[in-house]
C-alpha cells in the first residue's frame, strides 16, 4: 500500500476548511483522538478512506460511495434526533438535550438571561430542533456541525470529523488537481535534466539537411561543445519549432496521469483532452486548443536525440507517439512514452517541484530550469551554496539568441521570481559571470519524502527492475 507523500499532505492543509482545522485543535485532547497533529490527522483519513489510490478513475467512485453513505447518515441522525427530542422524557439522561435542560434548570437566573434571555425551556428546545432542521436542509454542513454530535460517543465524533475532511481534501484535489492526486507534483526524469530540450518561448528552428530525409541541428555551448543533436524528418514538421514551457507542461501532465500499474504494463497513459487543454491554455478545450495540444504532441512525438556520454552516443525520444481521439464524448489522448521516459517513470529516477509552487512561476525561463534548481537545492544542503557558470545554464536551457549578455540578463530575472517567491533560492548574485546561489532549506516534509523513496521498495515487476 502506497503511502502519501509528505509534501502533499503539507499542501492539502492549507486547503482544508478552517473550521475542521480549528474543531480537530480545540477537540484533539479532550475527546481523545488519536491523530497527534493535523498531518496526521489528514494522513490516517487519507489512508482509510482513499486506501493509497490515487488516479482519478480509481478516486471518482470511491468518493461517490463517501458522498451516499454521508447523506444517508445525515438523514438517519436528524430523524434520531427529533424522534428523541419529541419521544424521550425530559428529565431522562438519555435525551438529546440533557444538559441543556439541566443548565437551564440549575443556573442561576442572571446566568440564564446571558446564555437563554427570556427564553422558555419549550422555545430553546425548539431553538435546537430548527437548527437541526437547518443543518439537514443544508448539504454544505460538517458532520461535526450536527446539533446533536455531543451525544454520540468519542469514536463516532473521530470518524465524523475524518469525514468532513476526505470530502474537504476532496474539492481541493478535484478543482486544483483534477481528481488526480499526483498531479501536486510537476515530474521530470534527473537524466534529462542537463539537456537543453526547451526553450522558454518557441521558435523556427534553422536545421540542416542531413541523409535519409533528416533535417538536423546541433546545439552546443558557447565554447563549441556539442551539448545536443536534434533530428526530425523533413516534413514531418514544416516548419521544425524549438519546444517550448507549453510542451514540457504537456510532459509533466501525461506524467502526472500515469496509473502506475497498469503503465507498467503498456508505458502509455490515457489523458482528457480537458486536462491537457487547462495545462496549455488554462482553458476547456474547444477547436483552437485542440489544435494547439496537436501541434504541441507532433514535436513531443517528432523529434529525436541523441548526446555523448562516456564514449558512447546516446539516443532517445521523448514519445514513440501520441493519439488524440476528438470523435468521443470526453476527447482523450493516448501516449505512449519513450524508452528513456518509461524507464525514469518505472525507476522513480524523477525529480519533482510541487505544483502549488510551479504555479507561481509565470516566467517561462523559471518554468524549463526549476527542476534543475530543485537538484541543485537538494545537493547542495550541507553549505547551501552553489556556483553556476553561463555554460551550466545552456545546458538545461535552450535560449534562443545567441547573445550572453541578454541571456544572462533573462537568467538574473528568473533567478530573481524565485528569491521573491521563496521558492527553491534563497538569494543569489553575478560575479564575473558565475552565478553564485544560495538555497533554501528543504522542508521537513521535504526531507521525509526524499528519505522515504530512498528507502522503499519499487513495487514493479521483476522483469523490469
Amino acid at each position: 500500500m502506497e503511502q502519501y507523500s509528505r509534501r502533499f499532505i503539507e499542501e492539502l492543509a492549507n486547503h482544508i476548511d478552517p473550521v475542521i482545522i480549528d474543531y480537530f485543535n480545540k477537540k484533539r485532547n479532550l475527546l481523545h483522538f488519536s491523530a497527534g497533529s493535523v498531518s496526521e490527522l489528514i494522513d490516517e483519513t487519507l489512508m482509510t478512506y482513499l486506501d493509497g489510490k490515487s488516479s482519478r478513475e480509481d478516486l471518482t467512485p470511491i468518493i461517490g460511495k463517501i458522498k451516499k453513505s454521508r447523506l444517508q447518515k445525515r438523514s438517519r441522525w436528524y430523524k434520531s434526533y427529533i424522534n428523541d427530542i419529541d419521544t424521550i422524557s425530559i428529565d431522562d439522561p438519555k435525551h438529546p438535550l440533557a444538559n441543556i435542560v439541566l443548565m437551564a434548570k440549575t443556573l442561576p437566573i442572571d446566568d440564564y438571561t446571558r446564555m437563554f434571555g427570556d427564553k422558555t425551556l419549550d422555545e430553546i428546545i425548539d431553538d435546537k430542533k430548527r437548527a437541526a432542521t437547518e443543518w439537514k436542509n443544508d448539504s454544505h454542513s460538517l458532520l461535526i456541525e450536527f446539533p446533536g454530535i455531543s451525544s454520540l460517543t468519542d469514536n463516532s465524533i473521530y470518524n465524523s470529523l475524518k469525514n468532513d475532511l476526505i470530502i474537504s481534501a476532496w474539492k481541493y484535489i478535484e478543482n486544483e488537481l483534477a481528481g488526480n492526486i499526483d498531479s501536486y507534483l510537476r515530474l521530470f526524469p534527473v537524466d534529462l535534466v542537463d539537456k537543453p530540450l526547451f526553450s522558454p518561448s518557441s521558435f523556427t528552428l534553422m536545421m540542416d539537411t542531413a541523409s535519409n530525409n533528416l533535417l538536423k541541428e546541433i546545439i552546443t555551448d558557447e565554447d563549441g561543445k556539442e551539448l545536443l543533436e536534434v533530428t526530425v524528418d523533413s516534413g514531418k514538421l514544416t516548419p521544425p519549432k524549438a519546444m517550448d514551457s507549453n510542451d514540457l507542461k504537456l510532459v509533466n501532465a501525461f506524467i502526472s496521469n500515469i496509473n502506475m500499474q497498469e503503465f507498467y504494463k503498456e508505458k502509455s497513459v490515457i489523458v482528457d483532452l480537458n486536462t491537457l487543454g487547462k495545462e496549455v491554455v488554462d482553458y476547456h478545450v474547444g477547436k483552437n486548443v485542440i489544435k494547439k495540444i496537436t501541434n504541441s504532441c507532433r514535436k513531443l512525438v517528432e523529434y529525436n536525440f541523441s548526446y555523448e556520454e562516456a564514449g558512447s552516443k546516446i539516443y532517445f525520444n521523448l514519445f514513440d507517439n501520441i493519439v488524440i481521439r476528438e470523435d468521443v464524448e470526453r476527447p482523450y489522448a493516448i501516449a505512449q512514452f519513450g524508452e528513456i521516459l518509461s524507464n525514469a517513470i518505472i525507476k522513480k529516477k524523477l525529480i519533482s517541484i510541487t505544483s502549488a509552487s510551479y504555479d507561481v512561476l509565470d516566467n517561462n525561463l523559471s518554468r524549463i530550469i526549476c527542476y534543475a534548481m530543485k537538484r541543485e537545492q537538494i545537493a547542495n544542503q550541507e553549505t547551501f551554496i552553489g556556483e553556476y557558470n553561463y555554460t551550466y545554464f545552456q545546458k538545461i536551457v535552450r535560449f534562443k539568441l545567441k547573445n550572453k549578455k541578454k541571456n544572462l540578463q533573462l537568467i538574473k530575472e528568473s533567478l530573481q521570481e524565485f528569491v521573491d517567491n521563496n521558492i527553491v533560492i534563497d538569494s543569489f548574485e553575478l560575479k564575473n559571470n558565475i552565478f553564485i546561489i544560495k538555497f533554501l532549506p528543504l522542508s521537513d516534509a521535504e526531507i521525509q519524502d526524499l528519505n522515504f523513496d530512498k528507502t522503499k521498495l519499487i513495487d514493479a515487476p521483476s522483469d523490469l527492475n
